[in-house]
Order: C-alpha cells, then structure tokens, then sequence
C-alpha cells in the first residue's frame, strides 16, 4: 500500500483526533493508504446488499446491582473505579452454550439476538448471542460508531473469515456536534456526508475506530460459515464486545465428518472405587 506519508519517520497511524482530509505531517489515516493490489470493484457499488450499523458502547453499572446473591453479571472495573460491560448496538454478546458451526441444531434459538430481535426484558445490560444473518454472495457495508467516546482510547475491529475495504474514516463534519452517536451517524449517511472513498481502498481486518468517531467499510460474503466480529482488547472480548457474522446457510457449508467431537464429550467418564 502507498500513501501520503511525512517527510520524516516519526508519525501516528491512524490519530485518534481522527482529521484525515488532509495532508499533515505528523499523521497518517489508514484511509488515506491506497491499496497496490487488484481490488474487488464489485465491493465499491454505490448501493451494498446489506448495510449494517453497529454503535458501540459501555454500560457502567452501579455496584449495588452487582453484588446480589445468586446473580452474575459480567463486569471489568477500570481505573476510574467504574464496573463496566460492553454493548455492541445494544448487546452484550455471550457465547452460545455449543459451537455453531458443528451444532447449530443444538443451540435453542432464544440463545441468538441482533439489534432487531432483542430478548423481551433483556435490560440495559442485555446479553445473548449476538448474530447478524448475511446472505451468501452479498455485498455488506458496515459502520462502526465510536459511543465510548474515551479519551485516548481507539478500539480496534477485527473481522475473522475475510478481509474488507475501508471506504471511510472519521469524525462528524457537523463541527457543532461533540459527541457522535447512532442517530447522528445515521443522519450523516441520509444527507450523503458520511464520506465514502472507492479508489483503491485498502484492505484490512483490523481497523481501529477513531476515538469519537466513525468506520465504513466493505466485503463480499463469499466466505459461509459463523464469523466472530470483535474488538481486539482482550478485556473488552470478555465484557461482550463482539459478534457473529453468519454468511450463508447451514445447507452452504461441507457436512460436520463422522463421529466429530460434539461439546463436552472430551470429558472423561467419572470412575469410582
């Protein structure tokens, strides 16, 4: 990949002030980064199959809620003193108690949730297995929101399964607005000004999220099977910042082999003398 890169070596990738229109000699945007390899035009159509948002946040619990008998709530206790969870468009993702792609069938479905089919009562520190169904082949445009909004904190997206083409980066261009959020996001995309790049973007699968900010990217769904989308802090994962991807249907994937381990029969069988 190439660039407009500072004369001199000192520099950040990816500033979390997140000024990316122009030139400057301190910084570089991973959007500004131009990909030299043959990029996949079908991605960079004005209109994708699906487009998903995805704002991100915290939960900050008082702690009087946590410490109840017989409830257990997962929580990380920063610096601040603050007990926290983490919310992905209002979710708290909980792994499923089997592995999807081999035993689909025995997972209830009241275990899987998205941000249109949240469990009744769920609560503002909702948790279930969040997954977002993707048709095979499809053309999908995800943008990540920065809720946390912490400063000096940009959290990094991983996408297992494929790689994707960052199209966008940045902050609101609505200079009055301090703190972005879905609803904004969603305003800026309406009014056309959440900007989109589509000459050679580069390609990723990891992008940090500008602190306060915003993320467009881009993949085909040519890749089926159940994806974990997740924020590569190892203590925002176990709080719940993460999804699924499901590209396909189980019919779109190569049959589990004969006598494949199933969960929890590594366990050896109980001998008593």
């Amino acid at each position: 990949m190439h660039g407009f890169f500072p004369s001199f070596n000192s520099y950040i990738l990816n500033p979390l002030d997140a000024i990316c229109d122009r030139k400057r000699p301190d910084a570089v945007c991973v959007s500004n980064l131009k990909n030299a390899k043959r990029v996949d035009k079908g991605v960079l159509v004005e209109r994708p199959d699906v487009k998903i948002f995805l704002p991100f946040r915290f939960y900050v619990y008082e702690p009087k809620t946590l410490f109840i008998p017989n409830t257990y709530n997962r929580f990380l206790v920063v610096p601040s003193g603050d007990h926290l969870t983490s919310l992905v468009d209002e979710i708290s993702y909980i792994s499923p108690p089997a592995p999807p792609l081999s035993q689909i069938d025995d997972i209830p479905p009241e275990y899987f949730c998205n941000g249109d089919n949240r469990p009744p009562n769920c609560g503002p520190n909702c948790e279930c297995t969040h997954m977002v169904d993707i048709p095979l082949g499809a053309i999908v445009e995800v943008v990540l929101v920065d809720e946390v909004q912490q400063v000096n904190l940009s959290h990094p997206f991983h996408l297992h399964g494929t790689a994707f083409y960052v199209v966008g980066l940045g902050r609101s261009p609505d200079k009055s607005i301090k703190k972005i959020n879905l609803k904004h996001a969603l305003e800026l995309d309406r009014m056309g000004m959440l900007e989109r790049d589509f000459s050679n973007p580069p390609l990723k699968d990891t992008i940090a999220v500008p602190n306060n900010g915003y993320v467009v990217m881009r993949f085909r769904a040519d890749n089926p099977g159940y994806w974990l989308f997740h924020c590569h802090f190892l203590f925002h994962i176990v709080i719940g910042m993460n999804l699924i991807f499901h590209i396909g249907t189980p019919a779109d994937l190569p049959p589990v082999p004969p006598r494949f381990p199933t969960c929890g029969d590594h366990v050896p069988p109980v001998t008593w003398f």
